[in-house]
């Protein structure tokens, strides 16, 4: 007697179809409904498994305990694919990945002191597994009012370049380059950037942002990726943190879960794409003559 195929109920099938289409946010939330949700993963991909381990950790707060769960589940199945223990985590595929915090200081309305939120983030690459010339930082940020999500960022270029959710590609007035610090065309870093190169293997990519105003109510938010900037892999994003706080009337922070992941946001890479489509756009709406592109993420 031939064997009736097996029937998929309706998480399943949209598990199935979000894989196909790249959906992994619903990917991750159809996975969570199923009763052994463990064993649509054999299936997948390492690629694949590394776009869901991202989603279901970007819905944590959706998903709850079943989402620590999933994550489990996902890591079991990148070493039965020969992933070493050392490479699981999210954000560790390519090399290691560090963020630390120097600096939180609330504000004070009375005396007009402003708030400060400091970070250094530093990404040591796996020659190995990486085939790039140089290393550096895409950053994203989106400063919106805490309970409307107006937005409150009053720069002009970065206006310009917003996706419609407020996010932009982080760069001052004036600059050319979309690479997070990097004040010379030819690539070289600054203060706030240290740009990895193969010639220089030792000394790792590192940047410094430190996030200072004296406007209450609102959210920072931002998305730093660390992105081959030349070489065969140019455009590839090798680690992502995505970072901020929020600030209260009183000026008081409230500093946000860092969360890593392995690739950037849907958010992100709009306004990556923002960047480029100012870059090419009327000369008056630039954020500097001659700016340059970025390169498309991946």
């Amino acid at each position: 007697m031939r064997a009736q195929p097996r029937i998929r109920d309706a998480q399943e099938e949209a598990f199935d179809d979000a894989v196909t289409s790249g959906d992994w946010a619903t990917a991750a939330t159809s996975l969570a409904k199923l009763t052994m949700p463990a064993t649509k993963l054999a299936p997948l991909t390492i690629d694949q498994l590394r776009l869901l381990q991202d989603a279901v950790i970007r819905a944590h707060s959706v998903l709850g305990g079943i989402g620590i769960e999933l994550q489990l589940a996902i890591a079991l199945e990148l070493q039965s694919k020969g992933v070493p223990a050392a490479k699981v985590a999210a954000g560790a595929a390519f090399g290691t990945l560090q963020t630390k915090v120097d600096e939180i200081i609330d504000g004070d309305k009375a005396t007009g002191a402003l708030y400060a939120y400091k970070i250094y983030i530093t990404f040591t690459p796996d020659t190995a597994v990486i085939d790039a010339d140089e290393i550096a930082f895409i950053q994203t940020t989106r400063l919106v009012e805490t309970t409307s999500g107006s937005n409150e960022d009053h720069k002009e270029t970065s206006k310009k370049r917003q996706t419609p959710s407020a996010t932009s590609v982080d760069r001052l007035r004036g600059k050319k380059q979309g690479w997070y610090g990097m004040t010379m065309d030819n690539g070289m870093g600054s203060g706030t950037l240290t740009v990895w190169k193969r010639s220089a293997p030792a000394t790792p990519a590192t940047m410094r942002d430190r996030a200072s105003w004296n406007q209450p109510n609102t959210t920072w938010q931002f998305e730093t990726m660390v992105v081959c900037r030349s070489g065969s892999d140019v455009g590839k994003v090798y680690a992502v943190v995505t970072w901020g706080f929020t600030v209260d009337a009183d000026l008081r922070l409230t500093e946000h879960a860092r969360i890593v992941t392995n690739k950037q946001s849907t958010e992100a890479t709009a306004a990556v794409g923002k960047w480029n489509d100012q870059a090419t756009g009327s000369a008056v709406g630039r954020n500097a003559l001659g700016q340059v592109l970025l390169p498309a993420l991946k």
